[in-house]
C-alpha cells in the first residue's frame, strides 16, 4: 500500500466503464444468471457472490440466483449470509434451465475447488487468485491477483455502473475485504483500501458486529482443544493435525488461530472431512509463497493453490486405511518442513510445559 499519504478512492475511469459494459454484454442471450463461488465459501466469496448477483441483475436486466457447493459451517459465515439477505442455494439438487448462464466468482475453472458443471455456459469469471493455465471459456474473464480481495473487484464494478448497494450488501462487501486481508494487513493493496473507504459510510455496524462476534458452536472449541493438544512445531513452523472436522472451513479457522502464536512464521493445519483431507497453510512473513509451496507439497494428489500468505488443498483419501492416512499427513508436514528449512530442527509439542507446571505454578510456553 502507498506510504506517501492518505489514500482516497479514485474515481472510476474508462477501463472500469469498459469492464462494466463487457460484463453486461456477457449475458446478452441469457435468461437467468447462476452465480457460483468456490466450495465451502468464505466471507470474501459470500460477499462477492451476493454483490455479483446484484450487479448482474442491474447491469444485464435478468434475474440472478446465487449458489455454492459444499457447506457453510463457520458461525461468522452463517451470520454473514443472514445479514446480506440474499438467498444462497446449494448446488446439490439445483435445477438448471436451458437459458442459464454461469458466473464464477472468487474461483477459476479447472481449480478443482468449485462445482461449476463441465458443460455449463460460462459467461463470467472474476477472481483474485493467480491465473491458471487453462482455456478461457468465459466471455468476460477478469483475474487480477494483485487484489487482496475479490470483493474489491465487485465494488469497483458497482462504482463503474453507478450502482448503490443497500446497507446489508455494503456491510457484507466491507467484511469480505476485511476478513480476506486481515483488516487490510495481509496482502492488501491500494484498491482494497479504496474500496473499504468507499463502503465505510454505508456499513451497518450493528450487523457487522454480529458477524464478527457470532456465537460459535461447541464443536469449534472441542476441535480447538484437541488441536492445541496435538499441535507441534519445528522452530517457527507449526503443524496442526486437526483430526476429524465438524465442518470443512474449520481447518482454515484453525490455521488462522495458530498463526497468532508468538514467533510463528508458518502454519499447516490438516483435518479430515468425509473422504477428503483438507489442508490449510498460512504464513506471516513478507515474500512468502504459500500458494506455490502447497502445490509442490500436494503435487498431483489433489487441487491446491492460493496466495503468498494463505493457501489450501484437498486430497481424496477414500479407501485408505487410518494408518495410510496418518502416513500421508506426516509426509505433507515433512514437505513443508523441508521447504521452510526446519527439517533438521527438533520436533516439539507446541505447548511445552515447565517443570513447575506439575505443581500448578508454571505457565505454558510456545
Amino acid at each position: 500500500m502507498s506510504e506517501t499519504g492518505p489514500i482516497l478512492p479514485r474515481q472510476p475511469g474508462p477501463d472500469d466503464a469498459s469492464r462494466y459494459a463487457a460484463l453486461a454484454n456477457a449475458f446478452a442471450r441469457a435468461e437467468r444468471a447462476v452465480v457460483l463461488t468456490h466450495d465451502n465459501p468464505d466471507p470474501d466469496a459470500i460477499a462477492s457472490a451476493a454483490g455479483l448477483g446484484f450487479l448482474i441483475e442491474q447491469a444485464a436486466g435478468i434475474p440472478a440466483v446465487v449458489t455454492f457447493g459444499g457447506i457453510i459451517g463457520r458461525a461468522e459465515n452463517r451470520v454473514l449470509i443472514e445479514t446480506v439477505g440474499v438467498p444462497f442455494e446449494r448446488m446439490e439438487g439445483f435445477e438448471f434451465r436451458p437459458g442459464d448462464a454461469f458466473a464464477l466468482v472468487d474461483a477459476q475453472p479447472g481449480a478443482g475447488n468449485n462445482s461449476v458443471p463441465e458443460d455449463a455456459r460460462l459467461a463470467v469469471v472474476i477472481d483474485h487468485h493467480p491465473p491458471l493455465e487453462v482455456p478461457r471459456r468465459a466471455a468476460y474473464h477478469d483475474v487480477r491477483e494483485s487484489y487482496g480481495a475479490c470483493a474489491t473487484m465487485i465494488v469497483e464494478l458497482l462504482r463503474a455502473g453507478g450502482l448503490e448497494p443497500n446497507r446489508a450488501l455494503a456491510t457484507a462487501l466491507f467484511y469480505g475485504i476485511q476478513s480476506e486481508t486481515l483488516d487490510l494487513g495481509r496482502e492488501a493493496t491500494d484498491p482494497d483500501v479504496e474500496a473499504s473507504i468507499h463502503l465505510y459510510p454505508r456499513v451497518d455496524f450493528d450487523a457487522l458486529s454480529r458477524v464478527r462476534h457470532a456465537r460459535a458452536p461447541r464443536a469449534l472449541f472441542r476441535s480447538l482443544h484437541e488441536a492445541l493438544e496435538r499441535a507441534w512445531h519445528r522452530g517457527g513452523v507449526v503443524f496442526v493435525p486437526a483430526g476429524a472436522l465438524a465442518y470443512p472451513d474449520l481447518v482454515a479457522q484453525l490455521a488462522d488461530f495458530f498463526l497468532r502464536v508468538q514467533g510463528v512464521e508458518w502454519v499447516m493445519a490438516i483435518g479430515r472431512y468425509g473422504n477428503d483431507l483438507l489442508v490449510s497453510v498460512r504464513a506471516d512473513r513478507p515474500g512468502a509463497h504459500a500458494g506455490e509451496w502447497v502445490r509442490q507439497i500436494v503435487e498431483r494428489r489433489g487441487p491446491a493453490g492460493g496466495h503468498g500468505q494463505m493457501a489450501g488443498a484437498r486430497v481424496h483419501v477414500a479407501g485408505r486405511s487410518d494408518a495410510e492416512v496418518e502416513e500421508l499427513i506426516e509426509d505433507l508436514f515433512a514437505r513443508l518442513g523441508a521447504l521452510a528449512g526446519v527439517a533438521d530442527r527438533p520436533r516439539r509439542p507446541l505447548l511445552e510445559r515447565r517443570a513447575a507446571d506439575a505443581t500448578g505454578s508454571g505457565e505454558a510456553e510456545a
